[in-house]
């Protein structure tokens, strides 16, 4: 009997591939036991069969090789300041890549919102991610001029920009502090990497 069960393959993980030792009709033994003349894997190895015709025998085998998906992580969604980039990196060294702009380079540098998503494939292997990226303004912040205060004095220290999130180098998170001790006070506002702040 004439017997090709085809070039070594290269299959997905949760992939399979049958393996067909053709000539019906005739007997058949499979490395893994099975008699029939097709068997489907699903794990790396090297699998074998015996074709028998009387007292002629046929022997081929294949190399099946399973990869696991390349994993794909662009990060969680961003919020840039106007004016501001991210560059995104497929990482996955050696793959191919499809971006959803149409490039297929192994980054992508980003200048506008919107939502992007990567598929990179190694082989038969697939693995994907989707970001979202924003854009938002910084806002403008002024604590005013540097105070001298008499003992037991206080000032209110206002951030301005109701909504906002802050945060004071004294660990506070409100819009104004009441100081009352010597010192520098500092507060950022905004959020991701569009934040401002004053001293």
């Amino acid at each position: 009997p004439t017997l090709n069960l085809g070039r070594d393959t290269v299959i997905c993980e949760n992939q399979t591939v049958t393996l067909n030792a053709e000539n019906p009709g005739f007997n058949y033994l499979w490395s893994t036991g099975a008699i029939t003349q097709t068997i489907t894997v699903n794990s790396t190895g090297t699998y074998s069969v015996t074709v028998i015709q009387g007292i002629c025998l046929t022997i081929d085998s294949i190399n099946v090789t399973v990869l696991n998906p390349p994993v794909v992580a662009l990060g969680p969604d961003k919020t840039l300041c106007t004016g501001q980039y991210t560059t995104l990196n497929a990482g996955n060294p050696g793959a191919s890549y499809l971006w959803s702009d149409g490039s297929t380079f192994d980054t992508l540098h980003v200048t506008t919102a919107g939502q992007y998503w990567l598929k990179v494939s190694v082989g038969t292997c697939v693995g994907s991610d989707t970001i979202n990226i924003t854009f938002g303004t910084a806002p403008t912040v002024n604590l005013g001029p540097d105070v001298k205060l008499c003992p037991g004095q206080t000032v209110t220290l206002d951030a301005g920009n109701p909504g906002q999130t802050f945060l004071w180098n004294t660990g506070a998170t409100t819009q104004t502090i009441v100081a009352s001790t010597t010192g520098l006070y500092r507060v950022g506002v905004g959020t991701g990497a569009c934040i401002t702040y004053d001293t």
